[in-house]
């Protein structure tokens, strides 16, 4: 039975807390007439109603919707402007009830005989006084019991069912969460990245080029017994060493380019320009809003593999590279007056292009026509 109270204490709440949406639903229902009639001449009139049913929404902790149905907020109003109101005052008159009816045999007696009415039931005996009342006491807690929580899931159940979203806005709405989490995912990828080449930038590489400076002094040493087969051995393995250091500055440039940290992606673009064999034209403007690491990788590679296109297959004499942004997307467009006619679909590295920038939501566009020079453009979302 505590449990029940409970529950019903509860939903009194419910239906109480209703009353702060309910009584403006009830004026709106008043004029509902003239907001249908302005609705197709002026949508703002909707807006209260909109913002009512927001309320209602927060009240029952829905999730919000993005664009909420104007119709189904005029039919949640009159709904819940006439239900809601009625209801709300008699799951909140329902307790006192209880009360007041329970106490009736405390003093009814002491009004004139014959003109007592307590709570719907008169009294004129003593018998009377000792089970009317009670009787009603008993049905007025079984309502609350009973039928109070009923009436407010009825009430939820009708503002989820007209306020709610509907399955195109949840799956907007997960659609909106797995682009969230994906992109904390490429912001945690790339942190970690960055990790991976400061330690071997920092940490292997540091070791190996020591390694090979002490086989080079070995070596040195050695140079004045030519006939010593050890000689030999150190020598070979210094270039094996210098081999593999120049193996893994490549790995380190493949992971997260240290020019970018150093630089960022302004500088580390114009050094690609700068390191190839035809001229290239960098524009990148002064303010460019720095984007996310991975974005900011992603259109690295893209220039560093569209510049490498362009010296090795394009024959072009002149190439230039062009980075917009705005802080919400970032455009990178490499261009040259080359022969044209490369094709992605050949393996040109431009299929590579297009995987990473897919990887990101983003877009990449190539137009190349034979003897007419190509154009790579990207656009990378940077939020």
């Amino acid at each position: 039975m505590r449990t029940a109270f409970s529950r019903s204490i509860r939903a009194t709440a419910v239906l109480a807390s209703g009353l702060q949406t309910a009584l403006p639903a009830l004026a709106g229902v008043l004029v509902l007439p003239l907001l249908v009639l302005l609705l197709p001449f002026a949508p703002s009139v909707a807006k209260p109603v909109r913002g009512l049913a927001r309320l209602e929404r927060e009240r029952f902790a829905l999730r919000a919707v993005r664009d909420p149905a104007t119709w189904h907020a005029l039919l949640w109003m009159v709904g819940h402007g006439l239900g809601g109101t009625f209801l709300g005052l008699l799951g909140i008159a329902l307790w006192p009830a209880i009360v007041a009816s329970a106490t009736i045999p405390a003093y009814w007696w002491l009004f004139p005989p014959e003109s007592f009415t307590g709570m719907f039931v008169v009294i004129e005996t003593w018998p009377e006084a000792l089970t009317l009342p009670l009787l009603q006491a008993a049905l007025y807690a079984a309502l609350v019991v009973w039928l109070v929580p009923l009436i407010a899931r009825g009430q939820r159940g009708l503002a989820r069912s007209l306020l709610g979203p509907n399955e195109t806005e949840l799956l907007a709405q997960q659609v909106e969460r797995l682009t969230e989490t994906r992109a904390e995912a490429l912001e945690s990828h790339g942190a970690e990245l960055r990790r991976i080449e400061r330690d071997l930038h920092d940490g292997v590489q540091a070791q190996l080029v020591a390694v090979s400076v002490r086989l080079g002094l070995a070596a040195r040493a050695m140079s004045a017994e030519p006939d010593n087969p050890v000689a030999g051995l150190v020598k070979d393995a210094r270039t094996g060493i210098e081999d593999s250091l120049g193996a893994l500055r490549g790995i380190i440039r493949g992971i997260y380019p240290p020019i970018l940290a150093d630089r960022g992606l302004a500088g580390a673009v114009h050094a690609l320009a700068g390191g190839q064999r035809i001229p290239v034209t960098v524009r990148v403007p002064d303010d460019l809003p720095r984007p996310p690491a991975a974005i900011e990788a992603a259109a690295y590679f893209v220039v560093a593999e569209s510049l490498t296109n362009v010296t090795k297959h394009s024959a072009a004499g002149h190439a230039e590279v062009v980075v917009e942004g705005d802080g919400h997307s970032l455009r990178v467009t490499v261009r040259d007056d080359g022969q044209g006619g490369a094709d992605a679909e050949r393996g040109s590295g431009l299929s590579g292009i297009r995987r990473r920038v897919a990887a990101l939501d983003g877009t990449a566009r190539i137009d190349s026509p034979v003897n007419a020079g190509t154009t790579i453009e990207v656009l990378l979302p940077c939020e």
